[in-house]
């Protein structure tokens, strides 16, 4: 029955010694934990931030594009620190992945500092001495660019100057519409002549003989002459004269 009872414990203590080495072993592993650092609020990638990992005493840096990839164990606690953002950890889970992945949000550390004013001189009478006392650099320009800023003298220069771009614009689009309204009205007498559809028309009254009509001479007898008043037009038209 001894025998029976050691032989029980004797195998049971090999089972447990082998759930614990086969832990251990896993727990051991290394594994490769690779990731992107970004900004949480512009999610911004964020180069050359630090990656550290405390236990094992290594470390990176990230990459142009915030991606940074480091060989961490399962529990290990990793440090990300970023000029101008807080420290930000991550617990490696412990799990039989041989790559972990994740993303690594960074909050900014904005700091209040107090007020700061700084005068050049330790009271206000100094300060009203120096000012009295300053001397202006190029005296004579100053006072030349004064009296060329004069109101008067602007005013003459304005009335001398031409037109803006926008003032010749505007004169350029009125020409353009005055000559696009009066384009069917007023034309130059060369253009008759050398308007070769004129040309045709003249030629063809002549074959007609359109200039040897004398109609048009009635409106010449019709019309009154020179010199005559309204008073005896009317009167000549109603006498029949």
């Amino acid at each position: 029955m001894l025998l029976k009872l050691k032989y029980i414990f004797t195998i049971a203590f090999i089972i447990c010694l082998s759930q614990y080495t086969s832990f251990g072993q896993g727990q051991d592993k290394s594994v490769i934990f690779s990731g992107r650092v970004v900004a949480d609020r512009s999610s911004e990638f964020l180069p050359n931030a630090y990656v550290f990992n405390p236990q094992s005493g290594r470390g990176t840096l990230t990459d142009d594009f915030g991606n940074f990839s480091l060989y961490v164990y399962p529990g290990d606690s990793v440090v990300f620190t970023y000029v101008g953002y807080k420290k930000k950890y991550y617990i490696i889970p412990r799990t039989n992945d041989q790559t972990q992945v994740a993303t690594i949000f960074m909050t900014e550390d904005s700091k209040m500092l107090a007020e700061v004013k700084i005068y050049p001189y330790r009271t206000e009478d100094e300060f009203k001495k120096a000012f009295l006392d300053m001397k202006l650099d190029n005296e004579a320009g100053r006072k030349a660019l004064a009296k060329n800023l004069e109101q008067s003298k602007l005013n003459v220069l304005a009335l001398r100057a031409g037109l803006s771009g926008a003032g010749n614009f505007k004169n350029f689009s009125d020409q353009m519409t005055f000559s696009a309204a009066n384009r069917s009205f007023v034309q130059s007498p060369l253009m008759a002549f050398t308007n070769p559809f004129a040309w045709a028309n003249f030629i063809k009254s002549i074959k007609n003989g359109d200039l040897k009509k004398t109609e048009y001479k009635k409106a010449y007898e019709d019309a009154p002459s020179e010199g005559i008043s309204r008073q005896k037009f009317l009167k000549e038209q109603k006498t029949g004269n």
